[in-house]
């Protein structure tokens, strides 16, 4: 028999120091073929080397989840309002570019995990952050093929107001590229927040992958944030940059560059793929760290783990899918990550505008302030529920506890939705026209021989401190720039009754205690519901199979995408509906919602948000009582720690009588012996838990041997 080839590996999880070389699995390199799914051929880089440790590894899917949460939920919403204007969209025609990342997503994310989750993870992920950069660069192409976009100003004075436009553009026909980039995204991002995970989950000490996924995960968050701040500055800037235009902001006309940010972070996204590319299967020196994984799986899925080839064949995806919606922890653990994810993409997408909407505050800073509260509390509650996992090595149990626990402090935060400010004053809506003693709509006697027309909506604010639905309703007979003049609606105490362009602003609510209240409060419910997916994810991870870990992520992305982050938006977005005062009319249709009823949309919300966190603390309560781990009798602790102490020998002596170790390890129901032989290092695979290690040897840890002894 062969002497075993000498090498020394590090203690460390994530740092190597290699005397010989490693098998290419091991290596950084570049790799020909389709991620690692069929004949492939890698072509080893031993100048990376360095770069073939899990930290370095987390530090490229952050960047990449930088990328993807920028494009996505951060530079997006802020320009959909700019996209619908320049490329003239209807409200519902831009919401649908939102939604195709989640059905991109939700079509191949069970895929990506099935397949590639007993793949070469990094590099199924490396083409995903390339595919979302590629995206961003469609995102912007309308912006260079789209016809030159020009304005001409509009007079809408009393006596000459301005025409509804309903001739259907072809400009329209470019939301299709919107739709097919964002598609591209949500197929890319699949396997970074599936196979990155679980890939980082594998590499590590299980007490530490809370904190190196919660940093992952955190990243995605603090991207959405960069994507806003940098959207709200990017359209502050023309949309052809090298023109020099006569309006400014504040013009109805202006349209920003909304094109720029994903186009810039297309090319990042692009670059940051390349070192993904080239990580290795599996880090060197992290074999060791897999062998804990079965002590807490749920006993449900005990004969999983103990199976070979289980799951490797598309003929086992029934069965795989059915292990998993059996295990009733991991089912519940699901639903409760769907509720989450209902509110998350609820007010992902509405947050700011509620801010804008309740305390009368402006676009940029209602967004500013939502911005910072999801940074601080989305990442600040990542950062602390994955770090007190890894400081103070929680189990399952203890996660499962804090799953419920979270939700029912949630709820009391969750009442900050009470409070309510009065509504801003708002002619024939809210508020009666002067002179009259009734609310009659927006046409008034004042503006009766205007000839104003509803379809052509154009708020402004008045001397006398109330809003306008045009200037033409508010009776002004002529413009000067953003100021209307002579306007016969309008009482005021000045000289002259005029307006200006934009809403009124109320500063008696945004500049008291409600508001300051109201942002410490919410910034406590997201830092809790973030608290509570760090502890989910490493639950989930955990109570299942090792062999299905990757599978399961996915499978419950899909439950959050599905029965979360779809419906959520479009659940919140309806109770706003529900709670608005005025609609405006677009060729004869409803169109957008004028003004909101406060009072209306402060209780919608309020009991939304505490009915879902109640309802979230029962599920994960459930989950809780479900939760049946393999029984401690048929654990062996002592076996795994001589595992983690083993090394092979650096001894160049040939000793065939200790070729052959017989060592008692667990093997779920029984403790059943293994054979450990000394293995060429050139052909060692790194297999997982329940996979051969190459053609030529094998692992028999995964079987329950027929002849099982138990210890006396």
């Amino acid at each position: 028999m062969s002497l075993t080839k000498k090498f020394r590996l590090s203690v460390d999880s994530s740092e190597s120091q290699i005397d010989v070389d490693l098998p290419k699995e091991e290596t950084c390199g570049c790799e020909v073929g389709c991620a690692g799914c069929w004949e492939s051929e890698r072509f080893p880089a031993k100048n990376c080397q360095t770069f073939a440790t899990t930290k370095w590894a987390l530090f490229f899917f952050s960047l990449g989840g930088v990328v993807q949460g920028f494009l996505v939920n951060g530079h997006t919403p802020v320009i959909i309002s700019t996209i619908e204007k320049r490329f003239e969209l209807t409200s519902t025609e831009s919401g649908l570019i939102a939604s195709m990342y989640d059905i991109g997503g939700s079509l191949t994310i069970l895929f990506v995990t099935y397949v590639g989750g007993r793949r070469h993870k990094p590099q199924w992920v490396g083409w995903g952050l390339f595919m979302v950069g590629l995206s961003g660069i469609i995102f912007s192409i309308p912006h260079f093929v789209a016809p030159t976009y020009s304005f001409q100003e509009m007079t809408n004075v009393c006596g000459n107001s301005a025409t509804e436009n309903c001739v259907i553009s072809t400009l329209k026909n470019f939301r299709f590229v919107f739709y097919f980039a964002m598609l591209i995204t949500g197929v890319g991002s699949s396997p970074l927040y599936s196979l990155a995970i679980t890939f980082l989950d594998e590499n590590v000490k299980q007490r530490y992958s809370a904190l190196y996924n919660g940093i992952l995960i955190t990243m995605s968050i603090v991207g959405p944030g960069i994507g806003f701040l940098a959207g709200a500055a990017l359209l502050d800037i023309y949309t052809y940059p090298s023109e020099t235009v006569t309006i400014n902001q504040s013009s109805e006309n202006w349209v920003g560059a909304w094109w720029m940010g994903s186009f810039i972070i297309g090319f990042v996204g692009i670059f940051v793929s390349i070192p993904v590319l080239m990580l290795p299967r599996v880090i060197p020196g992290t074999e060791k760290h897999r062998m804990e994984r079965e002590k807490e799986i749920h006993h449900s899925a005990q004969d999983t783990a103990q199976k070979e080839v289980f799951g490797k064949s598309f003929r086992d995806f029934p069965q795989c899918t059915l292990t998993l919606l059996r295990n009733p922890t991991f089912l519940f653990l699901s639903l409760g990550t769907a509720l989450d994810s209902v509110l998350i993409g609820g007010f992902a997408v509405f947050g700011a505008k509620y801010l804008e909407t309740q305390f009368a505050l402006g676009v940029s800073q209602a967004g500013t302030y939502f911005g910072l509260m999801a940074i601080l509390g989305g990442a600040g509650g990542q950062l602390a529920g994955g770090g007190s996992i890894a400081k103070f090595n929680l189990k399952v149990p203890t996660m499962l506890q804090i799953n419920y626990v979270a939700p029912v402090f949630a709820v009391a935060c969750g009442g900050v939705y009470f409070i309510t400010c009065s509504n801003l004053a708002f002619a024939g809506v809210n508020s009666a026209y002067s002179g009259s003693s009734a609310i009659n709509g927006i046409s008034d006697s004042c503006n009766a021989d205007c000839g104003c027309e509803e379809g052509v909506y154009h708020p402004v604010c008045g001397s006398d401190g109330v809003t306008y639905f045009s200037p033409c309703f508010a009776g002004c007979e002529s413009q000067n720039g953003d100021t209307y003049n002579n306007c016969t609606c309008i009482v005021s105490t000045a000289a002259n009754s005029s307006a200006t362009t934009g809403f009124c602003t109320d500063e008696s609510c945004s500049k008291s205690w409600q508001l300051i209240v109201f942002c410490f409060f919410n910034f406590l419910l997201m830092f809790l519901t973030f608290v509570n997916e760090a502890s989910v994810l490493q639950a989930s991870l955990r109570c299942v199979a090792f062999n299905q870990r990757s599978f399961a992520i996915g499978l419950q992305v899909l439950f959050s995408r599905i029965l979360g982050t779809v419906p959520g938006p479009l659940i919140v977005g309806a109770l706003f509906d529900r709670a608005c005062s005025k609609w405006t009319q677009e060729c004869g249709t409803r169109g957008s919602c004028l003004i909101y009823d406060n009072k209306n949309l402060s209780l919608y919300l309020a009991v939304f948000i505490i009915v879902i966190k109640l309802l979230d603390a029962l599920i994960f309560w459930i989950a809780h009582l479900r939760y049946k781990p393999i029984p401690a009798e048929f654990t062996d602790d002592d076996a795994c720690v001589e595992e983690d102490k083993h090394s092979i020998s650096d001894d160049k002596t040939e000793e065939p009588n200790k070729d052959v170790k017989l060592v008692t390890k667990s093997n779920g129901s029984a403790h059943a012996p293994v054979i450990e032989q000394p293995i060429s290092r050139d052909k060692v695979s790194s297999a997982l838990p329940g996979e051969t290690l190459s053609s030529n040897t094998f692992d028999n840890r995964s079987f329950v041997a027929d002849d099982a002894f138990k210890p006396r």
